[in-house]
């Protein structure tokens, strides 16, 4: 297995549109942007294989570190998560393994450059399926497509899902993905290497998610369609604000209502029912 290593650099606020257009080509979920309070920062880090670190480097600048370093001795630590009372996600495994034992929570590494439940919008997906899982059927499944760190499917396990078909076309997200399963034992998450424009639904499913940028997203959207069952919920995240219009109406035109929007700063996720 190809080691990992961390691409990142420092870029000013307003220019953070343009490198999200930039980096598309590392693919959903790759490259997170990270900033802090009262700063006009913002850090972008990027998970990668080598090659892709020093080509980012040659191409943007930044710096390169071994991931497996920086995991080991993560920057900052993060507070617990916590979501609408019914999920916790931790960041260090101690403080997953000191909670008391029928609290429902997750762990995903603080260390990770994507897919911690820190940027906004997967925080919101977050909220909405805790908001849906108590009034779902008994036995409801979900797909997680663009699993990236595996978040989204790991916290539909422990809501309740009796399966989840995760997937993403990156290999070290697959990786990842599998890593987090196990570190948190849920049961029922199958995890795959998929291209979300040549995967091919089977049954459809209560709960579909979706953290794709919004090009994907609207070119994926009659497959994520299929996925979805008459009835059922598709929550996306992902999309830049000024792109939501487009993503919404590709959507609407196929079937979905609106239920639920919410934007935070530059970004956006919604909640779509398939009637």
């Amino acid at each position: 297995m190809n080691p990992l290593f961390r691409w990142s650099r420092l870029t000013s606020e307003k220019w953070e549109d343009a490198w999200v257009e930039r980096l598309q080509f590392l693919g959903p979920g790759r490259a997170a942007f990270i900033g802090w309070p009262g700063s006009r920062s913002v850090r972008i880090e990027a998970f990668v294989d080598e090659t892709t670190a020093r080509k980012l480097v040659k191409e943007f600048g930044g710096k390169v570190t071994k991931a497996r370093d920086w995991i080991a001795d993560p920057e900052r630590p993060r507070k617990p998560l916590r979501l609408r009372g019914k999920l916790t996600v931790y960041g260090d495994a101690e403080s997953f393994a000191a909670r008391p034992a029928a609290a429902p929570a997750i762990f995903v590494p603080a260390g990770m450059a994507f897919g911690t439940g820190e940027h906004a919008t997967t925080a919101s997906v977050l909220r909405m399926l805790c908001d849906l899982a108590p009034d779902l059927p008994a036995g409801w499944r979900a797909v997680d497509a663009g699993t990236g760190s595996g978040i989204l499917a790991i916290a539909a396990s422990r809501l309740g899902a009796m399966a989840v078909e995760a997937f993403d076309y990156d290999p070290a997200c697959v990786r990842i993905t599998k890593a987090n399963v196990r570190a948190n034992a849920v049961r029922g998450v199958s995890v795959a290497e998929m291209d979300v424009l040549k995967w091919k639904p089977a049954a459809p499913v209560e709960i579909v998610l979706a953290n794709l940028f919004s090009d994907l997203l609207i070119k994926a959207a009659p497959r994520l369609k299929r996925a979805t069952k008459r009835g059922g919920w598709l929550l996306f995240s992902g999309v830049l604000r000024a792109q939501l219009p487009e993503v919404l109406a590709a959507f609407e035109k196929l079937g979905f209502v609106v239920e639920r929007t919410v934007v935070r700063g530059k970004w956006s996720a919604g909640r779509l029912h398939r009637k």
